[in-house]
């Protein structure tokens, strides 16, 4: 990791333990003095990578003020610090309800169940799985309840869809996909029950936070709840908000993924907890899609239909793999508009919760228009998930540097980025944390680390070694090979996303064709190559074609990392000489240069190979080749005449995802340590 993320890092772990209680951590300091449920989720995933026990503690806290009936509530009251926030536990009167906990303050509703996904977090992280096991043993039923509870009480007929019954409950106050159902709510004089407002007394802008008309909404339903002493069916009957949210039940589906996880960790049958989340993700892409819009809805189950309000919401049942793989890129067509910051739009952040080019968009208040670093965390690894590398590279960058740039606070402005709400929020630390250790934590280990992976060293694999092509004149193999290379590339690379369909390639007519040219090589003489584009696209297109036909030969299930020293092991024979990939990388791309972390030149000083070297070398070339970590290029086919211009966009590319974040208002550039391996290649501190 490089310095300037470590400062950063340091400063989001300073927060967390400045907002440390010794039970539990609080938001914010002031404002949010007491625990959120989802809040200590995220924190909890924040914790995991550095700090197990407490992050443990996080969960088991909040878990300690579950309800009899399985309900994990919105709050948790700290009783030392009540007088500070609307509604505390006298306004909710939790404890009317034969459910509530005895002895722990709460109050009467939920959030979307981050929990099982915090504590998977933590199992997945934990350096020492043997201690924390006691601890999974003891959650692990009471996350299990939860779910129960949702699927019980709030899907009564069985669609696999669970309601909220209070705007507070979706995490998403005051979003705009509200105003029609509160709208609903009409309040009769004298009929409110007395409350006064808190959150305006922090110094709060009001224009930032929900209205007065929002508020006596709000209290109604909880005066609704609390006069029913909290039965769900019959707060059920009576409740004019029932609402269907894409965002509570793509996080419900992903947490029961996480539950399935976690009961194979404990030697549990997984079985329920996949139907729940199998079943959710059905009625989503059935019930909530809206094809002409091209987002999921919420569903207003009292007026029993969709409601047309497009926010950040609609995009995250990416997150859970629920949309089909057509509902999936109408997802991403739409994302990647100005309405929610296109792709290299160049003047906003992604992704403003509401859609910027809606009338009622506020870039400054709250959920109607801000944005949200949680939400975008999600929709990130959504967009991962569906292979939307480019776009999630974009919003992962946004994530970091907005702290980095304006503070870590609670929400930004989509435009400018300035910082709004709370400062030194708690889950935009965790958060930052998480990303940055994912992203950037194994940097300082240098390129490769990750192919000296422990165990036997394997024997050098020669792939091409097959039936080779007849009839190719050696002249013309070098043109037939690369149009064999475009050949795959279009029917299996995905190059927007980065991804290549192993599976179908190494069945298809294109690989057999590919394989014969390959092997024809065998017989070939490099020096035929003239030209530097000629010879640049012949070796990049080589290099990254050998790690597919690696992939396809060896049988590689999720990355390259499975196989030890693979670039070192693996070769083609180009007339009478082995190559490697990193051979082709440091000894013919790079002009026999020295790899980083090693004493030597790629060549020795008599390695006839070094003839086929491309001097003067193009820095450029790093953003091309492939090699399974995150930080390289994804896949392209490159063509002799287009070189440049591509390797241009794989440039712009690298450096508009999140391994390279400007800050201009400290007159720094945060850069990937591809620019310090390869300092030299760029021509020294100057040229980068």
């Amino acid at each position: 990791m490089s310095r300037l993320f470590a400062d950063a890092v340091t400063r989001a772990k300073d927060i967390l333990e400045a907002n440390w209680t010794g039970a539990y951590t609080k938001p914010a300091p002031g404002l949010y003095p007491h625990q959120w449920n989802w809040d200590s989720g995220f924190i909890a995933i924040g914790l995991s990578h550095y700090d197990t026990a407490r992050a443990c503690r996080e969960i088991e806290s909040l878990l300690g003020a579950q309800w009899r009936n399985g309900m994990v509530p919105q709050i948790a009251f700290n009783p030392a610090a009540l007088g500070h926030y609307f509604p505390e536990p006298d306004f909710w009167q939790a404890d009317r309800s034969p459910d509530a906990p005895e002895g722990v303050l709460t109050s009467g509703i939920t959030m979307p169940p981050v929990l099982a996904i915090a504590a998977e977090a933590v199992w997945r992280n934990a350096r020492n799985r043997r201690a924390v096991r006691p601890w999974l043993e003891r959650v692990y039923p009471r996350l299990r309840a939860l779910h129960a509870y949702l699927y019980r009480e709030r899907d009564p007929a069985g669609e696999g869809l669970v309601y909220i019954r209070h705007p507070w409950e979706s995490g998403m106050d005051n979003s705009p996909t509200w105003d029609d159902p509160l709208s609903r709510i009409r309040i009769e004089p004298g009929t409110l029950p007395p409350y006064e407002r808190r959150d305006l007394g922090h110094g709060v802008d009001p224009a930032m936070r929900p209205t007065d008309a929002d508020y006596d909404r709000y209290v109604f339903l909880v005066d609704l709840f609390r006069r029913h002493r909290y039965d769900e069916a019959a707060i059920r009957a009576e409740c004019p908000f029932l609402v269907q949210d894409p965002l509570f039940n793509a996080v419900l589906a992903r947490a029961d993924e996480a539950l399935a996880e976690l009961a194979r960790a404990l030697g549990e049958d997984p079985g329920e907890a996949l139907e729940w989340a199998e079943a959710t993700r059905r009625a989503l892409r059935e019930k909530l899609w809206h094809p002409e819009h091209r987002i999921f809805d919420a569903w207003d189950l009292v007026a029993d239909r969709p409601i047309e309000v497009d926010t950040a919401a609609g995009f995250l049942p990416l997150y859970a793999g629920a949309p089909t793989p057509d509902q999936a890129r109408a997802l991403y067509e739409r994302l990647n508009t100005a309405s929610f910051c296109g792709l290299h739009q160049g003047n906003c952040f992604t992704i403003p919760n509401f859609d910027t080019q809606q009338e009622g968009f506020a870039r400054e208040n709250y959920w109607r228009g801000p944005v949200w670093i949680n939400v975008n965390w999600m929709l990130a690894q959504g967009l991962r998930r569906y292979g939307y590398t480019l776009k999630a590279d974009s919003v992962e960058k946004d994530l970091l540097q907005l702290p980095i740039r304006f503070g870590f606070r609670e929400y930004y402005d989509s435009f400018d980025g300035t910082g709004y709400g709370a400062e030194g929020f708690s889950w935009t630390a965790a958060l930052f944390i998480d990303l940055a250790e994912r992203l950037h934590g194994d940097d300082r280990a240098g390129p490769g680390i990750w192919r000296r992976v422990r165990g036997a060293v394997a024997p050098m694999r020669e792939l091409n070694d097959g039936p080779a092509a007849e009839g190719v004149a050696p002249e013309r193999l070098a043109a037939e090979l690369m149009a064999a290379v475009r050949a795959l590339a279009r029917r299996f690379y995905d190059t927007r996303r980065g991804r290549v369909d192993y599976e179908r390639l190494g069945a298809s007519a294109e690989y057999a064709r590919y394989r014969e040219l390959a092997a024809a090589l065998r017989s070939f003489d490099p020096g035929l190559l003239v030209g530097r584009r000629e010879k640049l696209a012949f070796w990049v297109n080589l290099y990254n074609t050998i790690v597919v036909d690696a992939v396809v030969a060896l049988g590689v299930r999720r990355s390259v990392q499975e196989v030890p020293e693979l670039f070192r092991r693996v070769c083609y024979r180009i007339g009478p000489y082995r190559f490697t990939p990193d051979d082709i990388e440091h000894g013919v791309l790079r002009g026999d240069a020295r790899p980083p972390f090693r004493p030597f030149r790629q060549f020795g000083a008599r390695d006839p190979r070094r003839a086929f070297a491309v001097v003067p070398p193009d820095p450029r070339i790093h953003f091309a080749l492939v090699c399974g970590s995150r930080s390289c290029a994804p896949i392209d086919a490159y063509e002799a005449d287009r070189i440049d211009t591509q390797l241009d966009q794989a440039a712009r590319s690298f450096v508009n995802s999140s391994e390279v974040i400007v800050i201009p208002e400290e007159g720094r550039v945060l850069l990937s340590q591809i620019f310090r391996w390869y300092e030299a290649d760029f021509g020294g501190r100057t040229g980068v």
